[in-house]
Protein backbone atom coordinates (compact mmCIF):
# COMPACT_ATOMS: atom_id res chain seq x y z
CA UNK A 1 0.00 0.00 0.00
CA UNK A 2 1.46 3.36 -1.23
CA UNK A 3 1.72 6.31 1.77
CA UNK A 4 -1.54 8.20 0.84
CA UNK A 5 -1.07 12.20 0.40
CA UNK A 6 -2.04 13.97 3.46
CA UNK A 7 -3.90 17.65 3.16
CA UNK A 8 -2.46 18.94 6.54
CA UNK A 9 1.66 19.30 7.48
CA UNK A 10 2.64 17.39 10.00
CA UNK A 11 5.70 17.84 12.09
CA UNK A 12 7.63 15.44 13.59
CA UNK A 13 9.82 16.22 16.67
CA UNK A 14 12.74 14.32 17.10
CA UNK A 15 15.57 13.02 19.06
CA UNK A 16 18.70 10.54 18.67
CA UNK A 17 18.75 10.10 22.92
CA UNK A 18 16.38 10.75 25.61
CA UNK A 19 16.78 13.60 28.27
CA UNK A 20 17.15 16.14 25.74
CA UNK A 21 13.25 17.92 26.51
CA UNK A 22 12.15 16.70 23.28
CA UNK A 23 8.31 16.17 24.80
CA UNK A 24 8.47 19.62 26.57
CA UNK A 25 9.55 21.39 23.04
CA UNK A 26 6.30 19.34 21.47
CA UNK A 27 4.02 20.57 23.58
CA UNK A 28 5.34 24.24 24.07
CA UNK A 29 5.51 24.49 20.50
CA UNK A 30 1.61 23.19 19.96
CA UNK A 31 0.25 25.41 22.82
CA UNK A 32 2.09 28.09 20.96
CA UNK A 33 0.92 27.28 17.36
CA UNK A 34 -3.18 27.41 19.05
CA UNK A 35 -2.21 30.72 20.20
CA UNK A 36 -1.36 31.46 16.76
CA UNK A 37 -4.93 30.34 15.50
CA UNK A 38 -3.76 27.15 14.20
CA UNK A 39 -5.82 24.23 14.73
CA UNK A 40 -3.48 21.74 16.30
CA UNK A 41 -3.66 17.59 16.95
CA UNK A 42 -0.75 16.59 19.14
CA UNK A 43 0.23 13.13 18.85
CA UNK A 44 1.94 11.16 21.21
CA UNK A 45 3.70 8.41 19.78
CA UNK A 46 5.72 7.37 22.65
CA UNK A 47 5.49 4.69 24.55
CA UNK A 48 6.29 6.60 27.73
CA UNK A 49 2.99 8.59 27.13
CA UNK A 50 4.52 11.73 28.91
CA UNK A 51 2.60 14.37 26.47
CA UNK A 52 -0.08 14.38 28.69
CA UNK A 53 1.32 15.68 31.58
CA UNK A 54 2.22 18.94 29.40
CA UNK A 55 -0.97 19.16 27.49
CA UNK A 56 -3.92 17.03 28.59
CA UNK A 57 -6.84 18.37 31.24
CA UNK A 58 -7.59 15.54 32.78
CA UNK A 59 -4.50 13.42 33.30
CA UNK A 60 -6.13 10.54 33.62
CA UNK A 61 -8.22 10.53 30.86
CA UNK A 62 -5.39 9.87 28.66
CA UNK A 63 -4.12 6.45 30.42
CA UNK A 64 -6.43 5.56 27.47
CA UNK A 65 -4.71 6.39 23.94
CA UNK A 66 -3.98 5.53 20.20
CA UNK A 67 -2.67 2.19 21.58
CA UNK A 68 -6.17 1.13 22.75
CA UNK A 69 -7.85 2.22 19.89
CA UNK A 70 -5.62 0.61 17.40
CA UNK A 71 -5.59 -2.63 19.67
CA UNK A 72 -9.23 -2.70 20.42
CA UNK A 73 -10.34 -1.74 16.77
CA UNK A 74 -11.82 2.09 18.01
CA UNK A 75 -11.55 5.16 16.17
CA UNK A 76 -9.02 7.76 17.23
CA UNK A 77 -12.10 10.09 17.85
CA UNK A 78 -13.16 7.91 20.93
CA UNK A 79 -9.59 8.82 22.61
CA UNK A 80 -8.94 12.36 21.67
CA UNK A 81 -8.68 13.99 24.82
CA UNK A 82 -9.03 18.39 25.34
CA UNK A 83 -5.56 20.30 25.94
CA UNK A 84 -4.60 23.47 26.83
CA UNK A 85 -5.00 26.49 24.65
CA UNK A 86 -7.29 24.53 21.94
CA UNK A 87 -5.02 21.78 21.37
CA UNK A 88 -6.70 18.11 20.68
CA UNK A 89 -4.26 15.35 22.07
CA UNK A 90 -4.26 12.00 20.92
CA UNK A 91 -2.27 10.28 24.07
CA UNK A 92 -0.47 6.88 23.31
CA UNK A 93 -1.77 5.75 26.53
CA UNK A 94 -0.90 2.60 29.29
CA UNK A 95 -0.24 -0.41 27.92
CA UNK A 96 1.49 -3.90 29.17
CA UNK A 97 4.91 -5.26 27.88
CA UNK A 98 3.18 -7.61 25.61
CA UNK A 99 0.75 -5.72 24.51
CA UNK A 100 3.44 -3.24 23.43
CA UNK A 101 5.42 -5.86 21.62
CA UNK A 102 2.12 -6.77 19.51
CA UNK A 103 1.77 -2.92 18.80
CA UNK A 104 5.28 -2.73 17.76
CA UNK A 105 4.75 -5.94 15.84
CA UNK A 106 1.76 -4.29 13.74
CA UNK A 107 3.33 -1.54 13.17
CA UNK A 108 6.41 -3.03 11.40
CA UNK A 109 4.21 -5.35 9.24
CA UNK A 110 1.85 -2.01 8.21
CA UNK A 111 4.22 1.14 7.90
CA UNK A 112 1.73 3.09 6.11
CA UNK A 113 -0.74 2.63 9.00
CA UNK A 114 0.11 6.06 10.68
CA UNK A 115 -0.31 7.76 7.50
CA UNK A 116 -3.24 6.11 6.47
CA UNK A 117 -4.83 7.04 9.59
CA UNK A 118 -4.53 10.48 9.67
CA UNK A 119 -5.58 11.16 5.87
CA UNK A 120 -9.08 8.93 6.92
CA UNK A 121 -9.41 11.13 9.69
CA UNK A 122 -9.94 13.98 7.39
CA UNK A 123 -8.67 17.00 9.41
CA UNK A 124 -9.70 20.42 8.32
CA UNK A 125 -6.77 21.49 6.03
CA UNK A 126 -5.86 24.34 8.78
CA UNK A 127 -4.83 21.94 11.10
CA UNK A 128 -1.05 21.20 11.93
CA UNK A 129 -0.84 17.53 13.31
CA UNK A 130 2.28 17.59 15.68
CA UNK A 131 4.00 14.04 16.21
CA UNK A 132 5.73 13.55 19.72
CA UNK A 133 8.22 10.55 19.25
CA UNK A 134 10.60 8.14 21.51
CA UNK A 135 14.09 8.58 21.49
CA UNK A 136 15.92 6.68 18.94
CA UNK A 137 15.07 4.64 16.26
CA UNK A 138 12.13 2.56 16.63
CA UNK A 139 9.27 1.48 14.29
CA UNK A 140 7.52 4.97 15.82
CA UNK A 141 9.95 6.89 14.39
CA UNK A 142 9.53 5.31 11.40
CA UNK A 143 5.93 5.85 11.12
CA UNK A 144 6.21 9.78 12.02
CA UNK A 145 8.99 10.02 9.29
CA UNK A 146 7.30 8.55 6.54
CA UNK A 147 4.53 11.30 6.72
CA UNK A 148 6.09 13.87 8.77
CA UNK A 149 6.90 17.19 5.94
CA UNK A 150 8.99 19.08 8.70
CA UNK A 151 10.86 17.13 11.35
CA UNK A 152 12.11 19.56 14.67
CA UNK A 153 15.57 17.56 15.80
CA UNK A 154 16.42 18.30 19.35
CA UNK A 155 19.23 18.83 20.71
CA UNK A 156 20.96 19.81 23.87
CA UNK A 157 24.78 21.83 23.63
CA UNK A 158 26.96 19.16 24.65
CA UNK A 159 29.10 17.03 23.28
CA UNK A 160 26.82 13.84 23.03
CA UNK A 161 24.58 16.01 20.77
CA UNK A 162 27.16 15.65 17.73
CA UNK A 163 27.29 12.18 18.62
CA UNK A 164 24.10 11.34 18.07
CA UNK A 165 23.23 13.48 15.12
CA UNK A 166 24.21 11.05 12.55
CA UNK A 167 21.79 8.70 14.11
CA UNK A 168 19.27 10.77 12.98
CA UNK A 169 19.84 11.90 10.00
CA UNK A 170 20.25 8.25 8.60
CA UNK A 171 16.94 7.60 9.28
CA UNK A 172 15.95 11.08 8.06
CA UNK A 173 17.61 10.33 4.51
CA UNK A 174 15.89 6.74 4.55
CA UNK A 175 12.08 7.68 5.12
CA UNK A 176 12.17 11.67 4.48
CA UNK A 177 14.29 12.81 1.87
CA UNK A 178 13.41 10.85 -1.36
CA UNK A 179 9.59 12.38 -0.82
CA UNK A 180 8.32 14.83 -2.69
CA UNK A 181 5.89 16.43 0.03
CA UNK A 182 8.77 16.71 2.76
CA UNK A 183 10.11 20.43 3.21
CA UNK A 184 13.20 20.50 5.77
CA UNK A 185 14.26 19.23 8.99
CA UNK A 186 15.19 21.51 11.12
CA UNK A 187 17.13 21.88 14.57
CA UNK A 188 16.16 23.04 18.17
CA UNK A 189 19.08 23.85 20.41
CA UNK A 190 17.61 23.23 23.75
CA UNK A 191 18.58 24.38 27.88
CA UNK A 192 21.24 26.49 26.26
CA UNK A 193 23.46 27.83 29.39
CA UNK A 194 25.41 30.88 28.11
CA UNK A 195 26.92 30.98 31.68
CA UNK A 196 28.75 28.03 30.77
CA UNK A 197 31.98 28.10 27.96
CA UNK A 198 31.01 24.54 26.84
CA UNK A 199 27.25 25.23 26.13
CA UNK A 200 28.71 28.37 24.38
CA UNK A 201 31.14 26.69 22.40
CA UNK A 202 28.91 24.01 21.47
CA UNK A 203 25.88 26.16 20.21
CA UNK A 204 28.70 28.27 18.34
CA UNK A 205 29.65 24.91 16.10
CA UNK A 206 25.96 24.09 15.92
CA UNK A 207 25.58 27.53 14.50
CA UNK A 208 27.98 26.97 12.08
CA UNK A 209 27.19 23.58 11.17
CA UNK A 210 23.28 23.50 10.94
CA UNK A 211 22.92 27.40 9.35
CA UNK A 212 19.99 27.77 8.25
CA UNK A 213 18.47 24.65 9.41
CA UNK A 214 18.82 25.99 13.24
CA UNK A 215 15.23 27.15 13.93
CA UNK A 216 15.52 28.08 17.23
CA UNK A 217 17.41 28.29 20.74
CA UNK A 218 15.72 27.61 24.40
CA UNK A 219 17.77 28.75 26.94
CA UNK A 220 17.89 27.07 30.33
CA UNK A 221 15.48 28.65 32.64
CA UNK A 222 13.62 27.46 35.45
CA UNK A 223 10.36 28.47 34.41
CA UNK A 224 10.25 25.66 32.46
CA UNK A 225 10.57 23.22 35.42
CA UNK A 226 8.46 25.41 37.19
CA UNK A 227 5.40 25.29 34.30
CA UNK A 228 5.09 22.22 33.75
CA UNK A 229 4.99 21.29 37.98
CA UNK A 230 2.12 23.79 37.60
CA UNK A 231 0.38 21.99 34.61
CA UNK A 232 0.69 25.48 32.31
CA UNK A 233 2.59 26.33 29.42
CA UNK A 234 5.66 28.45 29.30
CA UNK A 235 4.26 31.37 28.02
CA UNK A 236 0.46 30.98 30.22
CA UNK A 237 2.79 30.21 33.87
CA UNK A 238 5.78 33.42 32.72
CA UNK A 239 4.99 34.86 29.87
CA UNK A 240 7.95 37.21 30.09
CA UNK A 241 10.87 34.85 30.76
CA UNK A 242 13.48 33.95 28.67
CA UNK A 243 12.29 30.28 27.63
CA UNK A 244 8.97 31.79 26.58
CA UNK A 245 10.33 34.20 24.58
CA UNK A 246 12.38 31.44 22.96
CA UNK A 247 9.74 29.01 22.24
CA UNK A 248 7.49 31.96 20.49
CA UNK A 249 10.20 33.21 18.23
CA UNK A 250 10.82 28.74 17.65
CA UNK A 251 7.15 28.76 16.89
CA UNK A 252 6.89 31.62 14.80
CA UNK A 253 9.40 30.62 12.57
CA UNK A 254 7.84 26.92 12.41
CA UNK A 255 5.18 29.01 11.50
CA UNK A 256 6.84 30.59 8.25
CA UNK A 257 8.57 27.47 6.64
CA UNK A 258 5.42 25.99 6.25
CA UNK A 259 3.62 28.73 5.05
CA UNK A 260 4.75 28.25 1.31
CA UNK A 261 3.89 24.53 1.93
CA UNK A 262 0.66 24.47 2.99
CA UNK A 263 -2.41 23.74 1.10
CA UNK A 264 -4.91 27.35 0.63
CA UNK A 265 -8.74 27.04 1.10
CA UNK A 266 -8.93 27.31 -2.07
CA UNK A 267 -7.56 23.40 -2.71
CA UNK A 268 -4.31 23.85 -4.61
CA UNK A 269 -1.71 21.42 -4.14
CA UNK A 270 1.34 22.41 -2.37
CA UNK A 271 4.46 23.15 -4.37
CA UNK A 272 6.20 20.09 -4.67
Amino acid sequence: MAQPQLTTPVVAVIAAKGGVGKTTVAANLCTLLAENGRKVLAIDLDPQNALRFHLVVDRQTAEIGLAQALMEHRPWSHVMQPGRSGVVVLPFGLVDDEDQIGLERFLAEQPHWLGQTIADFQLPPDTIVVLDTPPGPSVYLQQALRVSNLNIVTLLPDAGSFATLSITERMIDKYCRTRSDFIDTTYLVNQVDTGKRLSRDVLQTLRADLESQLLGVVHSDQAVSEALASAAPIRSYAPFSQAAQDFSMCAAQLLRRLAPYETPRSGTPRPQ
